[in-house]
């Protein structure tokens, strides 16, 4: 039989724990001052039992001293135990993360007669978190946290990284309160449900989707997603890629590939057909030159035939490849020379082209003059877009590594549907005219690895911007 009671058997255990406990342990009296301090709080901290008792909590640094009274007010309200994360200081000024628990020792009447202060430290724990959390941050591709809510659908995001918010165009607190549902595109609605069920029962999936910012726009991405499990709760990781440089990259090529394609089978045709029309306009004109009448027939008929050879013409310049040798030309020369030669046509209906620029000469690398037919060409559109007594803008300006010309008019403009087919074969919306001018300025200004945009002007008409690089 053991000479020590339960309650001996208790006070010894306690105090023994105290005392060979791993975590800095301190115990307050009823009016909170320190009575105890076990050795490793003296050895973490620096400070010894007698010193605690002098310096009135000196591990707790000045700008969290609130803290102290927010503790008892709750420990004093009944709670069995408070825990707390927050910093307290060394003698030596380091700055430690501690999780504190408070939990108060009663007398048999239920009284509090001190309180048991244990201080854990979670700087490790909390530095690896702020690593993760700033590599989660600092990621390039958005990034979605979210799990399965209880009706067995997608719940609100639990987190999301800055590179979603920024693509998105949300705040943090904003996207924290949408699901994956809200930033799906409207045509995808009916198989986020679908996808969501797929992504939970596999190992992980790719899937093309489409997201919407919070200004409506749509941007198409690459999902990689996959299922974890984190305190017995089922999550997604959810990973997006903006697609949207991609798609535009590919759709470049096959406007390319097509435009190449168009190209030879045009020459190609071109050449067979140049020919034989030059021996119909030969005898067309033999024909009429002994008939008495059909003058007039006779000048329709060579009208056509001519229109019909320029129209091959310009075929033809489809299966040209871009120079193979490039030579120095002046652009704010080249711009001039053109705005000069189509003024003549442009005052016949009393309108204006005016060149603004402060650049007094840039020089770049390129064939002069299949740039030179690109701006005539743009300016000839203009003239024939615009009103009588109108005005056409030539504006020339540069960025570090780029030429930027901007050509407009105030003309009826180009409806929004339209925009995307300019420049396909045979398109356009011009009377009489064949589609394929702004075919072969793209093709030109593609091959000194330029941009060809169009735009539309406010309020009215169209603004047709090139950049060309400054080598």
């Amino acid at each position: 039989m053991s000479a020590y009671s339960v309650h001996d058997i208790i006070h010894y255990s306690l105090i023994s724990f105290a005392e060979y406990s791993p975590d800095p342990i301190y115990i307050l009296s009823n009016d909170k001052k320190v009575i105890y301090a076990n050795p490793v709080f003296e050895e973490l901290y620096g400070w010894s039992m007698e010193e605690l008792i002098q310096l009135d909590f000196p591990h707790i640094p000045l700008e969290l001293r609130e803290e102290l009274a927010q503790m008892y007010t709750f420990i004093d309200q009944g709670r069995k135990l408070f825990a707390l994360d927050t910093f307290r200081i060394k003698r030596s000024g380091e700055l430690i993360s501690v999780k504190i628990t408070i939990s108060p020792v009663k007398d048999p009447e239920g009284c509090i007669m001190a309180y048991v202060c244990v201080l854990r430290d979670v700087t490790e724990i909390k530095f690896s978190e702020l690593k993760y959390y700033k590599l989660f941050n600092e990621a390039n591709d958005p990034i979605f946290i979210y799990e399965q809510n209880p009706d067995g659908k997608p719940s609100k995001f639990l987190d999301v990284n800055e590179a979603a918010c920024r693509m998105l165009g949300y705040t943090r607190r904003e996207l924290l309160d949408k699901t994956p549902c809200c930033i799906a595109a409207e045509s995808l609605q009916s198989e986020v449900d679908h996808l969501f069920e797929r992504i939970l029962e596999g190992d992980g999936m790719f899937v093309e989707w489409i997201q919407v910012t919070r200004e409506g726009r749509e941007i198409p991405v690459e999902i990689s997603a996959k299922p974890f499990k984190l305190n017995g709760r089922k999550m997604v990781i959810s990973i997006s890629r903006d697609l949207t440089e991609r798609k535009r990259t590919e759709e470049f090529l096959r406007y390319t590939e097509s435009i190449s394609m168009i190209g030879e089978l045009s020459a190609g045709i071109a050449h067979e057909i140049r020919n034989p029309l030059t021996s119909i306009r030969g005898f067309v004109q033999l024909l009429f030159s002994h008939a008495v009448k059909g003058s007039e027939f006779h000048q329709i008929v060579i009208s056509e035939i001519d229109r019909i050879n320029s129209i091959i013409g310009e075929m033809l310049l489809l299966g040209k490849e871009a120079p193979s040798s490039l030579a120095d030309y002046n652009l704010v020369q080249l711009l001039r020379q053109a705005v000069v030669l189509l003024n003549a046509q442009a005052h016949m209906t009393n309108i204006e082209i005016l060149m603004h620029t402060s650049l007094v000469g840039l020089t770049l690398k390129g064939s002069a003059n299949k740039l030179k037919q690109v701006f005539i060409n743009v300016l000839k559109n203009a003239i024939e877009a615009s009103p009588d007594g109108a005005e056409i803008n030539v504006e020339l300006d540069r960025t570090e590594n780029m030429a930027i010309i901007r050509i407009s008019d105030n003309g009826r403009g180009i409806p929004a549907e339209y925009i995307d087919q300019i420049g396909s074969p045979f398109f356009t919306t011009k009377s009489g005219g064949h589609g394929l001018g702004v075919m072969i300025s793209r093709k030109i200004i593609h091959n000194h690895k330029g941009t060809f945009l169009f735009k539309a002007n406010q309020p009215s008409g169209t603004i047709v911007e090139i950049t060309l690089p400054i080598m």
